[in-house]
């Protein structure tokens, strides 16, 4: 038996996201750890509408962690770049607009050496190569003392008023892409480019204040200090993180009174996108192990497993989903004294899925109690649910059982055995069999419960079972 979700249905959350994208340039995308943040954005990159409107940009400051300050911005800018070249998009820049703006020769050289190098053989190669040519001679004549002495800034690494090469082919193709523009004799509609700044509740607490000092200061725009912008003309930028811990992170390292809002105002325009798919994937995984053991209408007793289950991330639930049960079997037939019977009965699978959420052999126990406790005043529907979940129990301690009873129905049991699997099969029986029935809520059902659970070991894999 396997789980599969194979899809979760967010529809309604992409819609929310996309709102706060198009109202909202500085976004803080807030979710617990393994709550689906990085499903949902590749939901957004991969929806159709999206991609018409957006051009997405990621990148991932957990590698550079142990780069220096002034590195971490190089790294930043080369991972754009890659994503710019992979895409085509640097073969459409205004190169003669991108030559004009680089301060000096050197830097001149070492922009068209990296695009050389950078791009195959073909067309784009020509261009840039001709552009050179064309270029070179005449670059060193027409830059001025003033220009000199403030390319000494723009080409310092790590320095906000860094504008290097780099920087200014970066610049050049994000315009581009903003504006309406022509690509293989097509008019395309312009895009937001968008930057995502994943996994930042990753990294090491030093390191997280560190380089989001390093991204703040390159996000207001050198140019208009009155107005905050960013360094390269994204329309949007997105941080991916857990906006509430990493508010305890912050007090831990600058004290209580230091004031967490005020510096993450930096980083958003309004309130973070608060994001959490697991209430969604546990209501899915809930309904698809119900309906293939058989036990919707007992599902809402099991309260202990259910809590595990609410306790839990994406990533857990996902692993919940990525196992087929019959392996964790070693023989197909569970033998007792009296008999035997098929472990592919519903109970032998509940017990697996309840062991791979955490639970001790104790949680189990008791939620298996719990069941016997409530479901004799309930109804017959979840009465028979019971039996027939419960029959391996009953059967190990009570092989010649035909009938169960409760308060006031009886019940009779019947195994059929078939090639691949078997079925319990459970109804209402005549009163005049009461007298030779066993009770429903057995006394001290605790103990034997307990033992069944013990003896589980001889047909099952429990290495992962807890023991208190």
């Amino acid at each position: 038996m396997k789980i599969t979700l194979d899809s979760i249905n967010i529809s309604g959350k992409l819609n929310d996201f996309a709102q706060y994208l198009e109202t909202t340039d500085r976004i803080i995308l807030s979710a617990k750890f393994g709550d689906g943040k990085t499903y949902l954005l590749n939901e957004l990159r991969k929806d159709e509408a999206m991609q018409n409107k957006y051009e997405f940009f990621t990148i991932y400051p957990v590698n550079y962690s142990v780069a220096k300050n002034e590195d971490v911005f190089e790294y930043i800018k080369r991972d754009i770049i890659v994503q710019l070249h992979e895409r085509k998009l640097l073969e459409n820049i205004d190169l003669n607009a991108l030559f004009a703006s680089v301060l000096t020769s050197d830097d001149f050289t070492s922009v068209v050496s990296f695009l050389l190098s950078f791009v195959p053989m073909g067309e784009f190669y020509n261009k840039v190569y001709h552009k050179f040519l064309e270029i070179k001679n005449k670059y060193d004549e027409k830059k001025h003392t003033a220009d000199k002495y403030l390319s000494k800034f723009a080409n310092t690494a790590g320095c906000i008023h860094e504008e290097d090469g780099y920087t200014k082919l970066i610049k050049k193709a994000i315009e581009w892409i903003s504006q309406d523009h022509s690509l293989n004799g097509k008019v395309k509609k312009a895009k937001k480019p968008v930057l995502i700044i994943e996994d930042l509740d990753r990294l090491d607490p030093k390191h997280l204040f560190r380089i989001l000092n390093v991204v703040s200061a390159h996000i207001d725009d050198s140019d208009r200090p009155d107005i905050v912008g960013n360094k390269f003309g994204f329309s949007n930028i997105v941080l991916v993180m857990d906006y509430d811990v990493t508010k305890h992170i912050f007090h831990h390292f600058y004290g209580a009174e230091a004031c967490y809002e005020g510096y993450m105002s930096k980083f958003l325009s309004r309130e973070p996108f608060r994001y959490s798919i697991t209430s969604i994937m546990i209501q899915t995984f809930e309904t698809q192990l119900g309906e293939k053991l058989g036990i919707q209408t007992l599902w809402k007793f099991f309260s202990r497993f259910r809590e595990r289950l609410a306790e839990s991330s994406l990533r857990d639930l996902h692993k919940l989903t990525q196992f087929e049960t019959k392996f964790y079997i070693k023989q197909e037939e569970y033998i007792y004294s009296g008999g035997s019977m098929s472990t592919s009965l519903p109970l032998f699978h509940l017990i697996i899925y309840m062991m791979e959420s955490g639970m001790s052999t104790k949680a189990i126990q008791d939620d298996l109690l719990s069941l016997c406790n409530e479901v004799f005043q309930y109804s017959n529907e979840i009465e028979i649910e019971f039996i027939k979940l419960m029959y391996p129990v009953y059967m190990q301690y009570f092989p010649n059982v035909k009938y169960i009873r409760s308060r006031k129905k009886v019940y009779f049991l019947e195994l059929e055995k078939k090639a691949d699997c078997s079925e319990v099969h459970v109804g209402l029986a005549g009163s005049w069999v009461e007298d030779s029935s066993l009770p429903l809520n057995l006394e001290k059902f605790d103990k034997v419960v307990m033992r069944f659970l013990k003896t589980l070991s001889i047909s099952m894999n429990l290495s992962a079972l807890r023991l208190d």
